[in-house]
């Protein structure tokens, strides 16, 4: 006899479309935009699935593990949250399922953070492919993207970061009389107590803020505030852009993903440059400002190049230890 509700048939459809998303055909992919569409509840049970399975937290817990012996690693822990959403009919339980994983997570060790000490310059940096979460400290923690660089230097009456190349995100702890300062060569980036992004494209920079305001200086912009849920974009090129996002569910390159959505090829190459040790350069200067939309893995170079190469109809060749990106040949 079946017991399974209407609402279960569509909690356990969501959790299997959800469990293959990275692996779903272009067909696969129209079938499942086409049974979301379908019935709003559809859309819900996805979206729903989707944000927790992909939780920016509880991924980050699971990224950081470090010891081997836990034997739980980032699929298991999806594999159970997805039978655990299929299995359940009550919102309140899914997100109390969810909930447990997150506990069970965050109670298991996690890999040491360097301390600044007071009153000397610091640098800090990742190399290819590599990440790091770093405390200063005043208890704010500074959270490195891979091949990233910062100059850190406190004093008793600021708070100073200097980003040389690269990308982090910085949750700030609160002190008044200490701003904390991002500086690049556009910008200068203040905050006082929040959480917030700042990445280097070449000349252009991206600062997107997830929890609070700052104020955002830079070269033929007036001063202006960001706040949580904003993003700004300077670029001299480019000019100054501007627009929102959400901050709970945006797949930030903590999660692995870089979700482009009218992305420039330029900016998305220069992020994917970041993982991998073959230096990837856009060969067709006609195809540095092309539109690139798409949601890529950065630690698949190899992968996210031939995703590339089909969505915009380009050929990658690599010479030695460069791939070339150019127009693909009649």
């Amino acid at each position: 006899m079946n017991t399974k509700t209407p609402r279960d048939e569509i909690l356990e459809a969501a959790a299997d479309w959800c469990d293959r998303r990275e692996a779903l055909t272009p067909g696969e992919r129209r079938e499942r935009d086409a049974w979301i569409a379908v019935d709003p509840e559809h859309a819900s049970a996805y979206d729903a699935m989707r944000r927790t399975v992909l939780d920016v937290a509880l991924l980050d817990a699971v990224e950081n593990l470090a010891s081997e012996e836990s034997r739980i690693t980032r699929f298991h822990l999806r594999e159970w949250l997805t039978r655990a959403f299929a299995s359940k009919a009550s919102w309140g339980v899914l997100v109390g399922a969810a909930a447990v994983v997150f506990a069970v997570v965050v109670m298991l060790p996690q890999p040491p953070v360097r301390v600044i000490a007071p009153h000397q310059t610091q640098i800090l940096a990742t190399v290819t492919s590599e990440r790091s979460n770093v405390a200063l400290t005043d208890k704010s923690v500074v959270y490195l993207n891979a091949d990233t660089r910062i100059t850190v230097t406190y004093s008793d009456h600021a708070r100073l970061l200097q980003l040389s190349r690269g990308e982090a995100i910085f949750q700030v702890a609160k002190d008044k009389a200490r701003p904390f300062r991002v500086v690049t060569d556009s910008a200068t980036v203040t905050a006082v107590g929040t959480r917030f992004g700042v990445d280097r494209l070449g000349d252009a920079v991206e600062i997107r803020v997830f929890e609070g305001t700052v104020k955002v200086a830079g070269r033929n912009i007036e001063d202006r505030a960001v706040t949580s849920g904003q993003w700004l974009l300077l670029d001299p090129k480019r000019g100054v852009s501007a627009g929102t996002f959400s901050p709970d569910a945006y797949p930030n390159w903590r999660t692995g993903w870089l979700e482009a959505d009218r992305m420039p090829l330029a900016y998305v190459i220069a992020r994917l440059n970041r993982y991998t040790s073959d230096k990837i350069t856009i060969a067709d200067r006609t195809l540095v400002d092309v539109d690139l939309t798409g949601r890529f893995r950065l630690d698949n170079a190899d992968g996210t190049l031939k995703q590339i190469a089909a969505l915009l109809d380009v050929e990658a060749e690599k010479h030695g230890h460069e791939i070339l990106l150019r127009r693909r040949h009649e």
